[in-house]
């Protein structure tokens, strides 16, 4: 593990959720806050990992990470402040896990890992 794709418009959260992938092992980042910003920056170069944020500039966070994931099988994790809002918009047929709260971001990169 060691590149991840945070997708999100918010830096701080942003922030947040890199420092704790930094712990986890990841040493490299790619912090993109629209849909195609996340689109291309996965073509650029393939994640280990996929973390979707509460929302982006412009696009969706959602649909970028099924872009993402059509072309490649990469973990995608839903991170939020709010999982029942985020709940409401999500799919039923959603193959990402999640969604979980930062606090909750290292138990969700293990069963991410464990899963997939």
């Amino acid at each position: 593990m060691s590149h991840a794709l945070i997708i999100d418009d918010n830096m701080i959260v942003s922030r947040a959720i890199q420092d704790r992938l930094s712990s986890l092992g990841f040493r490299s980042f790619d912090q993109t806050w629209t849909e195609e910003l996340a689109v291309a920056a996965a073509a650029r170069r393939e994640p280990d990992l996929v973390v979707v944020g509460d929302s982006v500039e412009a696009g969706s966070a959602l649909s970028a990470a099924r872009r993402i994931a059509k072309q490649r099988s990469i973990p995608i994790l839903m991170i939020t402040a709010d999982p029942g809002r985020l709940l409401q918009r999500i799919p039923k047929d959603t193959p990402f896990d999640g969604p979980f709260l930062l606090n909750e971001i290292e138990a969700a990169v293990a069963l991410s890992h464990a899963t997939g």
